[in-house]
């Protein structure tokens, strides 16, 4: 054979050695053809947004291919503490996505929600970060900003004791200087006692409320009303005899 056959044939079978491993190569899973592609996208948080409805801050998040993410920990920024603190009581897992799809690259997206009821009107900062199972740190997101407005200028807590006999503590807080006005009432809508009438300053206070200072008062339901001028609320209490 000549030396020019030879060389037609060894070209031949070079050819054909690497059709064959390209083909051998189209037939590997999907996950394994993307993986490469994807080694830069895995874990990748494509958006952290936020909107206000109803005096509820909603935020959302997208992640592409959430593979190494364990849960996600949501952050405020706490202006008493001068730093960015957890706010979400439960644990927000991977799994815990409200929606997926796939991406124009047929990528899978995650989608994830979280609601913030702040208790003030002001600017609030949140953060987003995303832990691996060992509680390592994966990414931590820029701060997002939102304000809000609307939102009552104080916080009425529920009395203690309750039930009671025959005096029990109200707690509130004012987030501003306000004229306000604490009243008890029955269950008809009779006004009992007047407890605070005055301007307060910001700040916490309790009031005692003393059942027995007040004649014919049996037991049951009462109500007690916090007013300030543009925001009001209304507890239920019950006094046992």
């Amino acid at each position: 054979m000549s030396k020019y056959l030879l060389f037609a044939a060894l070209l031949t079978f070079l050819v054909l050695q690497n059709t064959s491993k390209a083909g051998d190569d189209a037939l590997l899973p999907d996950d394994e053809l993307i993986s490469e592609e994807e080694a830069d996208s895995v874990d990748a948080l494509t958006v952290f947004s936020a909107k206000i409805k109803d005096k509820t801050v909603y935020l959302n998040w997208r992640l592409l291919n959430p593979k190494d993410v364990s849960y996600f920990e949501i952050l405020r920024h706490d202006s008493k503490k001068k730093d960015f603190v957890k706010i979400n009581e439960n644990r927000i897992e991977r799994d815990d996505y409200f929606e997926k799809s796939l991406n124009t690259d047929n990528r899978p997206v995650y989608m994830y929600d979280f609601e913030d009821e702040p208790e003030r009107d002001g600017v609030y900062y949140y953060k987003l970060k995303a832990v691996n199972s060992n509680g390592q740190l994966l990414f931590e997101s820029d701060e997002l900003k939102i304000g809000i407005t609307g939102i009552r200028n104080f916080k009425v807590e529920q009395n203690t004791p309750n039930p009671f006999n025959p005096s029990t503590i109200i707690k509130y807080e004012l987030f501003e200087a306000s004229y306000i006005k604490l009243r008890v009432f029955d269950l008809i809508g009779k006004e009992i006692a007047v407890l605070v009438d005055a301007n307060q300053s910001a700040g916490t206070y309790s009031v005692t409320f003393d059942a027995s200072k007040y004649e014919n008062l049996t037991s049951g339901i009462y109500f007690y009303k916090l007013e300030t001028d543009r925001y009001s609320e209304v507890k239920k209490m019950i006094l046992t005899k």
